[in-house]
């Protein structure tokens, strides 16, 4: 081997030894190890104490942010408890509502929400902007209680879109029932009526519940949630018939149509045990869509507002004279002609009279002969029968709002008192305190205390409460209640009161027109029209007072407060005595005739835009390509009609000289000259209104009601109408 190679190899020899020494001392250090060592358990223990950290000191929080994830508590509202009839049918009942709410700190797809909502609403997407922009907690509603649901709304996919079931306050006949039944809000609380009065015990037990959210929304009860935290509410039943009461509204929208009124009540009354049977006034509303209801739409006027009664008062005079021997039915007595002077106080009669018996003054309304004989009663007696009938003081109905009227004591009375109140003036009185004393009279002389709640019953269908008829007083004998009676049924016979006669029914009543006190003064403008009687007179079912407010075409009750009566107990009468199918019992006959059908309204001389509206809220339709104004209808004013179907019309419109006859599946023009419309019984407005429409001119003779209509026979397009 030469010098050189040995050199290098000695070279590599001297590195390999260096690297194994190096390598040998790297190996065995301890301070290497311990270093080693020490890093490891550094790691070890910085991790142990993170999960430490996360787990025990931060445990909860992280918990919580991720329960929040799939989790959300929520408010539930309970089951808010039926109200039934007095014949057991549902009025007001929950069903299930489709809410929606969103979290605001999950919220992904914004545009997508809004724009869904925007849709299905019609609210401007910048409400729902505001709405998201504003929402600040875990569940902000968007909106609440929809009847249905949309599937542009069910196709929302979003981490913060939350979809939840809640109970809906429905109210099965609408706005039948509305004032006494009164309305409960979205959140499950009653507002007005028997929903607020019995409140508490309707309303249920609410409670806060944790429910778990599902990938697309929708809110489930976990498995924690006890069916005790929520409780029903208590059902409950009324002395109402929802029948009589629909049958009530509706005659008294026609009558105050049809005498351009401001308003009206009607109150039914059941005389042997002081039920109400109906309690309507007008303008009413519908508890189902709540939204800016009128304050005075809600109002109970027969309990809240006060009247002067007029001359259906004399009830309770004539019960005083004849109950205290003073007259008899046929004492004679003095109408002096029809007027009558006191000081400076002239009394007048719309009918004047002279010499005649004390049954003809109450049938002819006489208010000299009254106010004359009331000079015989002591002010003490006068006040104690007033009193007793119940004028002046609470009855004690179980209703919100009742108010106890006006009636001087007798140290208040003066010269002129008793005159005046002999026939209904100088005092203040409700429609309830009226229609009472009528019962009254109906039961024997016996006043019985007015109640409309029959009975409250628990979850578990125990009765917790139920009320009993309760007498208050024997006012009068039986012996002055039998012969008032009679009385009353010669007003109706042969007095101001035979527009409420029906054949083969004897009717009990009285009418009543009085002028309103407006600014101090007895206005010549304004009156109360009224009507309040009972029937069968021999074995009185029903008392009932009907009440116009300022009505326009006639001031007097017995033309325009009396038909409706009429029209109301012929209704009722025929009702209840409705063939029966064998295979249903009688209650589920009502129950299906009423929710599945309306009566039908009287369309003619209205345009097709608002009849529409008024046919809409009862669950009838028209035809889709009706316009114009309405001249003839197929289906009769007061008519059963089952629900969702079109009422065949004929229509007109003067402008465009057209006349169509439609139907819920086609139509058909014709000539004018063919089209003859019968408009007997309307008023000249509504009559003029659809004759103008029929493309006829019209020639009216005197004034009222229709009685008579001649078409020219000369060529002429012509009507004449003759009225009263």
């Amino acid at each position: 081997m030469s010098p050189a190679k040995k050199k290098i190899s000695k070279q590599k020899e001297d590195i390999s030894d260096s690297q194994s020494q190096l390598s040998m001392e790297f190996a065995f250090s301890p301070q290497r190890i311990r270093l080693i060592l020490i890093f490891i358990c550094s790691i070890y223990c910085i991790a142990a104490m993170r999960l430490f950290y996360i787990q025990i000191i931060k445990g909860g929080e992280y918990q919580e942010k991720a329960r929040l994830q799939y989790e959300i508590v929520v408010q539930m509202i309970p089951q808010r408890g039926q109200i039934f009839d007095r014949n057991g049918r549902v009025i007001a009942m929950s069903v299930n509502g489709f809410s929606y709410a969103l979290d605001a700190k999950m919220i992904k797809n914004k545009k997508a929400i809004i724009t869904a909502f925007n849709q299905v609403t019609g609210d401007t997407t910048g409400y729902y902007e505001r709405l998201i922009m504003n929402a600040k907690s875990s569940f902000t509603y968007i909106i609440r209680g929809m009847t249905s649901r949309h599937k542009i709304i069910d196709s929302i996919k979003d981490p913060g879109f939350i979809r939840l079931s809640e109970p809906k306050r429905r109210y099965v006949y609408g706005s039948a029932g509305a004032q006494v039944i009164g309305y409960a809000n979205i959140d499950n609380i009653g507002v007005s009526g028997i929903e607020l009065h019995l409140d508490s015990l309707l309303q249920g037990k609410k409670d806060s519940v944790a429910m778990k959210r599902d990938a697309v929304g929708n809110l489930y009860p976990t498995v924690e949630m006890s069916d005790k935290q929520i409780v029903k509410g208590h059902n409950v039943s009324l002395t109402l018939d929802i029948e009589l009461q629909r049958i009530a509204e509706y005659e008294l929208a026609e009558g105050i149509m049809e005498s351009h009124a401001e308003g009206g009540t009607v109150i039914a009354i059941y005389p042997s045990t002081g039920e109400i049977l109906a309690m309507a006034s007008y303008p009413t509303f519908d508890p189902n869509h709540n939204n800016n209801i009128l304050p005075e739409a809600m109002r109970l006027q027969g309990i809240t507002d006060i009247y002067e009664p007029g001359s259906t008062f004399k009830l309770i005079t004539a019960c005083a004279m004849i109950e205290e021997g003073i007259l008899k039915p046929d004492s004679k007595v003095d109408g002096m002609g029809g007027t009558y002077r006191i000081g400076n106080y002239e009394i007048k009669d719309s009918h004047p009279m002279y010499k005649m018996s004390f049954s003809e003054a109450l049938e002819q309304s006489s208010n000299i002969v009254f106010a004359k004989n009331s000079d015989n009663l002591s002010s003490d007696k006068f006040y104690k029968y007033a009193r007793d009938f119940g004028f002046g003081i609470f009855l004690g109905i179980d209703l919100p709002g009742e108010v106890s009227g006006i009636l001087k004591k007798p140290s208040a009375f003066d010269a002129s008192t008793k005159r005046f109140m002999a026939y209904g003036y100088e005092l203040g009185a409700t429609a309830l305190q009226v229609v009472n004393a009528y019962a009254t009279v109906a039961n024997r002389g016996i006043m019985m205390r007015p109640y409309v709640i029959k009975s409250i019953i628990d979850n578990d269908g125990g009765t917790i409460m139920y009320n009993k008829p309760q007498r208050i007083r024997s006012v009068i004998s039986n012996k002055t209640s039998m012969i008032v009676k009679d009385m009353l049924c010669g007003v109706v016979d042969r007095g101001t009161g035979q527009e409420a006669k029906i054949d083969g029914i004897r009717i009990a009543g009285k009418t009543g027109t009085a002028q309103q006190l407006i600014d101090g003064k007895y206005s010549k403008q304004a009156y109360t029209a009224s009507f309040a009687g009972f029937f069968p007179a021999d074995n009185p079912k029903i008392a009932m007072i009907v009440m116009l407010h300022r009505p326009k075409t006639d001031i007097y009750g017995g033309k325009t407060a009396a038909p409706i009566f009429r029209k109301i107990a012929q209704k009722w009468i025929t009702a209840s005595k409705l063939p029966i199918n064998e295979n249903l019992t009688d209650q589920e006959l009502m129950q299906s005739k009423l929710i599945d059908s309306a009566l039908v309204p009287d369309l003619r001389g209205i345009s097709v835009e608002k009849a529409r509206e008024m046919v809409h809220s009862i669950g009838l339709r028209l035809p889709r390509n009706a316009e114009g104004i309405i001249i003839e209808q197929y289906v009769p004013k007061g008519f059963w009609l089952k629900k969702g179907t079109d009422i065949p019309i004929k229509t007109g419109d003067a402008s465009k000289k057209k006349t169509m006859i439609l139907t819920d599946n086609s139509q058909k023009n014709i000539p004018g000259n063919q089209i003859r419309p019968n408009v007997k019984g309307m008023s000249v407005r509504r009559a003029m209104s659809v004759l103008h429409s029929a493309g006829y001119q019209v020639r009216v003779i005197g004034q009222g009601k229709v009685i008579g209509q001649v078409y020219n026979k000369a060529g002429k397009k012509e009507c004449i109408l003759s009225c009263e």
